[in-house]
């Protein structure tokens, strides 16, 4: 395996992802299922990167360090990167975002861990994903079949998220919900919001929201507290299409109008705060990647910060047959070659545009 010492990737030293329970397949064509409980915590939402520990049986602290945990920091400082999934993932592709060239890493602690080779660290998790609540009012195809919304995890949720609270979030400085399903959408992760106590945060300089907007409304920004309104500075939003036949198809349950009467309101809270940074997203596929370039128009139409593609992942919704009609970054797709075409348009250029792990697809130069 070739070594990239010269690169560094600061999620096995910053982040804390709490998944939930839930059924999923591995990547690319093999679909045999598999189980993880809810609580499982990882380092980054890439699945050959294994667990680090889980909170429902483990405190914070020895998560934070476990075996799993020092083992997944030494691949990042010697250079071999053995748990990263190289082809998917968009940063490692892109020396981007949370991979950097050693020499530019600027960030005191960053710098400190690199130059002495640290695995066990003196501080926690800075950055909290809370991925264990899967429900969300639409049912994507390409993340479920169906809508959910937690009823029988209650017990695990409430104890993973009172877990967090007591002990993760002390020295957290960035919270981000949600990464697996809605922050509106789900009720624990929509009260949480609405109710818990920045005090409980002490050190939080931002909470970032993954989210379709389809329930991003004025009237559910309004039922959020001042105090917690100006901790809301990032957001990702999901949209996948720029059309409404396509929309319907790709957030499935969601209104394309209701959509953009949301970005609307979205793009006055970037222009006039909180918000400072709006990414939008697009999981390119078959029926969705002659809408790029509008998609970037779209983007710079709301005055959004980065405009993001990325290849289409099977979790488990499709079958391999179904994957291999929606997946055009596959080589072996009979359109492949026009998506690789659209990639040399010019409009990609533009620096709100970001390939992500599309970028592959393009001759090296």
């Amino acid at each position: 395996m070739s070594k990239k010492k010269d690169l560094f990737c600061s999620n096995p030293f910053r982040r804390f992802i709490v998944s939930g329970r839930r059924l999923f397949r591995k990547r690319g064509l093999n679909t045999t299922p598999f189980f993880r409980p809810a609580g499982d915590v990882f380092m980054c939402c890439n699945l050959k990167t294994p667990p680090i520990g889980n909170l429902q049986y483990q405190s914070t602290e020895e998560i934070w360090n476990s075996k799993n945990a020092q083992e997944i920091r030494r691949s990042i400082l010697d250079g071999s990167f053995k748990y990263c999934d190289h082809n998917g993932c968009p940063f490692l592709q892109t020396v981007s975002c949370e991979v950097q060239r050693r020499e530019k890493v600027v960030d005191a602690e960053l710098m400190n861990i690199i130059k002495n080779e640290l695995t066990i660290l003196p501080y926690g998790p800075r950055e909290i994903n809370c991925g264990y609540d899967r429900s969300c009012n639409l049912s994507c195809p390409s993340c479920r079949t169906d809508i959910f919304i937690e009823s029988a995890n209650k017990k695990e949720i409430l104890e993973v998220q009172s877990k967090l609270e007591n002990e993760a979030l002390k020295e957290a400085h960035i919270l981000t919900i949600s990464g697996s399903g809605d922050p509106f959408g789900s009720p624990f992760h929509r009260r949480w919001l609405q109710t818990t106590s920045n005090g409980k945060m002490p050190h939080l300089k931002q909470i970032l929201l993954h989210t379709n907007a389809q329930l991003w409304t004025p009237k559910m920004w309004s039922t959020i507290p001042k105090e917690k309104q100006k901790l809301i500075k990032s957001a990702i939003i999901s949209i996948d299409a720029t059309r409404t036949e396509t929309y319907s198809v790709n957030r499935r349950g969601g209104n394309f109008e209701r959509l953009l009467e949301n970005l609307e309101f979205i793009s006055a809270l970037r222009k006039h705060g909180p918000l400072e940074h709006v990414k939008i997203s697009m999981l390119v596929q078959m029926n969705n990647f002659m809408e790029m370039p509008d998609f970037i128009r779209l983007g710079k139409r709301y005055n959004f910060d980065i405009v993001f593609f990325k290849k289409l992942i099977n979790w488990g919704t499709f079958s391999e047959e179904e994957y291999r009609d929606r997946a055009i970054h596959l080589r072996e797709h009979p359109r492949n070659m026009e998506l690789i075409d659209m990639l040399n348009n010019d409009i990609f250029r533009d620096p709100i545009a970001h390939l992500g792990n599309l970028r592959g697809l393009l001759p090296t130069k």
